[in-house]
């Protein structure tokens, strides 16, 4: 049984507990109701014959009455008494003596009016004449505990009796006397009780057979469905498309595993599909891809001929305007000095080869300033204090801070600022940002804020170089930083000075950031890493 009950689970043993509680209700309330219905039955039917028996005797002996023959009354109660269920019997004068019993040591007794036999008549004052059927019965327990059933018959007074020569009633008087008998209901108990004992046991197999063969019923119909159910489901949460639940039923389980056993197929043709199109989709991407690449390097390789072709443009013409000058002042100094020259043409011609000088040193200085920003790497890096650099530059520049009437302010860290760099490249940087910020400046007065910080959270050195100067347009900013672009109106300039120094910043790792307002002023912030040496 245990192994049995062990098999549920779930709702399926929920369903198994409920369902025996209301088992074993209902045949408790139909065992107990029947019982007692059989009981009060067999209790009636018993009290029913009892009756048919006082009557019987009552009959048997109403000739001895008539006559008045005492004797063979006596032999006659004293007979009945000896039957199996007669505990006792007597008869009552209408004054409550006992006149007949089968008991001799009772003879003559009057009772007393509160006795048991006597309490249903005179229960008020004065005795009933009649008494109801349902009166005449008593229930008295002996010492055993064993239940009497006491029965009270009135012997009426009939016109045989007060017509009769050897009695003395009036034909006034109702009732003559009493037969009380008394019969043992053990007979009655033991019956009912075996049959109690009997319904108990066999309601208690039912009860159990019932019960087995609903836990079969639900074990089998309900409990292995579902745990096959069950188990389906977390193959198919598995991704194992290819199970199906062998279940052959014809209710709403049944329906449910084919439903089901379909939505897995289903499912599988869809995974199939979705994997085709997906194996298709990933060579079309592939090819698309490939396509992609190629498209990317022919615009790469375009960019960089398109690149190229701007530089040389640039170049030519930044070049040929100082060439053209070259060649013809070169023209002039030799057409000056083949005509005997006199000391106005030698100084005129002195003249010229200054400029021829001048001009010369423009296209020098672009194609060094072009050959720095297209070096991929400087001098040889090492660890150096920036505020030395700082120093050192700022005393060349000192000379057109003095001219411009500009005033310098120093703002440096006392902490270490010790960096692995370029120390030359990171001179002409800083001397480039500071010359901008001097040509920036008004023409007299102004401010140049130098700081140099310390950023050990991000392991960084910043650099901060600030003018109150003309600022650069917002359309202008985005492209400081390209090659040969320039808003100085002067001849000597190259437009590289910046590309520069974002090239030497971007060689050392850093970054740089510019903020500029028109009329009010530039700063130029850079963030160089301190990747020191161990």
């Amino acid at each position: 049984m245990k192994r049995f009950l062990q098999s549920f689970r779930g709702i399926s043993l929920k369903l198994f507990i409920l369902l025996s509680i209301l088992l074993i209700l209902v045949f408790v309330v139909i065992v107990y109701i029947n019982i007692n219905y059989y009981a009060r039955q067999i209790e009636r039917n018993f009290r029913d014959h009892a009756i048919q028996a006082s009557d019987l005797i009552k009959r048997s002996t109403r000739i001895s009455m008539l006559k008045n023959q005492r004797d063979d009354l006596a032999v006659i109660i004293s007979n009945i008494g000896q039957e199996q269920y007669i505990e006792g019997i007597r008869i009552y004068n209408k004054k409550g003596r006992i006149e007949f019993s089968d008991n001799p040591s009772e003879l003559y007794q009057t009772v007393d009016i509160n006795d048991e036999q006597c309490i249903f008549c005179h229960a008020s004052n004065e005795a009933k004449g009649t008494i109801a059927k349902e009166n005449r019965f008593r229930e008295i327990r002996t010492s055993k505990g064993e239940r009497v059933l006491g029965l009270i018959n009135p012997i009426e007074n009939e016109p045989d009796c007060y017509t009769a020569d050897c009695h003395a009633h009036s034909k006034d008087e109702k009732l003559l006397g009493l037969l009380d008998i008394k019969m043992s209901l053990s007979a009655v108990d033991k019956n009912a009780q075996e049959t109690r004992t009997k319904a108990l046991i066999f309601s208690g197999l039912l009860v159990m057979l019932t019960t087995v063969a609903f836990g079969r019923v639900i074990r089998n119909r309900i409990q292995q469905p579902i745990s096959k159910l069950i188990f389906g489901t977390r193959q198919v949460a598995d991704l194992n498309l290819d199970y199906t639940i062998d279940l052959n039923l014809d209710d709403e389980i049944g329906d449910l595993a084919r439903s089901f056993n379909k939505m897995t197929k289903k499912l599988k043709q869809a995974q199939q599909e979705l994997q085709e199109w997906s194996n298709t989709l990933e060579y079309k991407v592939a090819e698309k891809t490939r396509e992609l690449e190629k498209a990317q390097k022919q615009l790469i390789l375009a960019e960089k001929m398109a690149s190229m072709g701007k530089l040389a443009a640039v170049v030519a013409h930044e070049i040929n305007n100082p060439m053209s000058g070259i060649l013809t002042y070169s023209k002039l100094c030799i057409k000056n000095l083949q005509n005997n020259p006199t000391p106005e043409i030698i100084d005129d011609t002195i003249a010229n080869l200054k400029t021829i000088r001048d001009e010369s040193k423009r296209c020098g200085d672009i194609v060094r300033n072009l050959l720095l920003f297209s070096k991929k790497s400087f001098g040889e890096q090492s660890n150096n204090d920036l505020k030395p650099i700082l120093d050192k530059s700022i005393e060349l520049v000192r000379h057109s801070m003095e001219m411009k009437g500009m005033t310098l302010i120093k703002d440096f860290t006392d902490a270490d600022t010790t960096i692995r760099c370029d120390p030359a490249a990171l001179q002409q940087m800083m001397i480039a940002l500071l010359i901008n910020a001097i040509e920036a400046s008004p023409n007299q007065g102004g401010e140049l804020k130098v700081a140099l910080k310390r950023n050990d959270s991000a392991k960084m050195v910043q650099l901060e170089i600030t003018d109150n100067g003309v600022g650069i347009p917002e359309d202008v900013l985005p492209h400081i930083f390209e090659p040969f672009y320039s808003t100085k109106e002067s001849d000597k300039n190259t437009g590289l000075g910046l590309a520069v120094v974002y090239g030497i910043v971007e060689r050392h790792g850093g970054s740089i950031d510019v903020k500029s307002k028109v009329n009010e002023g530039t700063t130029f912030t850079i963030n160089l890493p301190n990747g020191l040496d161990s």
